[in-house]
């Protein structure tokens, strides 16, 4: 399938998995939009919340990329995504592809989330539930010098919120945490108060992105990184995914 992306920006949606699993459920269920690869890891999962949620998150990514093309939602499981290292070229891990597109996912106990831009834009998506505490050697591992000194040790959602900028940052340049995030500085960015630029000289794919916190429930936080595409808008279900009398007109349920 040729794939040319409208332009759009950068879009992303972020949902519990039960919202996208019960949208989905009078189209077919979470399967209907998924590809054989797809459902046959989702089948893997012994964890009905972890099954949930990986169906959700793929479900997501899929919708939302078909949108961005302006493509029918049935078109969501045959579209070509795969997965490719930009360091050492490998498919079998790296950054999420789509010709002509950038993507990304997220999964968190219970809360799903994917991003799609032009594939200038390095998209990185990240949502992570917010724990009690923290594990022991987070800020080592997290945090640059100077954000260890000036943040509360106390302030978990604030500590997370590094995390997952950083995260979806290391995901946008397709290097995930080969790099510790702790070697990326984040500093105020310039086109808005809370946007966040990813310092970093020694590696080109990373130094440069932005990054911005999106809202999300009180017991998550997300954020979403890319390159030169302004402030990501956020898409509703309803856009990407039609109602049920749509989809049951156009072609016949699925086995």
């Amino acid at each position: 399938m040729t794939t040319h992306a409208r332009t759009l920006g950068v879009g992303y949606l972020i949902l519990p998995s039960a919202v996208v699993e019960s949208a989905c459920s009078g189209v077919g269920g979470l399967d209907r939009f998924l590809s054989q690869d797809e459902k046959a890891a989702r089948r893997r999962f012994h964890n009905v919340a972890d099954r949930q949620d990986y169906g959700a998150s793929h479900v997501l990514l899929r919708l939302l990329a078909a949108h961005q093309l302006g493509l029918d939602p049935l078109a969501a499981p045959a579209l070509n995504i795969t997965r490719r290292c930009p360091g050492c070229g490998s498919t079998d891990h790296g950054r999420t592809v789509l010709p002509g597109m950038s993507l990304s996912l997220s999964r968190s106990h219970g809360m799903v989330m994917a991003a799609v831009g032009p594939a200038s834009a390095s998209v990185g998506a990240d949502v992570e539930r917010v724990p009690p505490e923290l594990f022991d050697g987070f800020d080592n591992y997290v945090l640059d010098p100077r954000a260890t000194a000036i943040m509360d040790k106390s302030d978990v959602p604030s500590r997370m919120r590094q995390w997952v900028a950083k995260e979806a940052v290391l995901k946008a340049a397709g290097l995930g945490l080969s790099i510790p995030p702790s070697a990326v500085s984040l500093v105020s960015g310039e086109d808005r108060s809370d946007a966040l630029r990813a310092v970093f000289p020694l590696q080109p794919l990373v130094h440069g992105l932005t990054v911005y916190p999106v809202p999300v429930t009180s017991t998550h936080v997300a954020a979403v990184s890319a390159r030169g595409c302004g402030l990501p808008a956020v898409r509703g279900l309803t856009e990407v995914l039609p109602p049920a009398p749509y989809l049951r007109h156009r072609a016949p349920a699925l086995p």
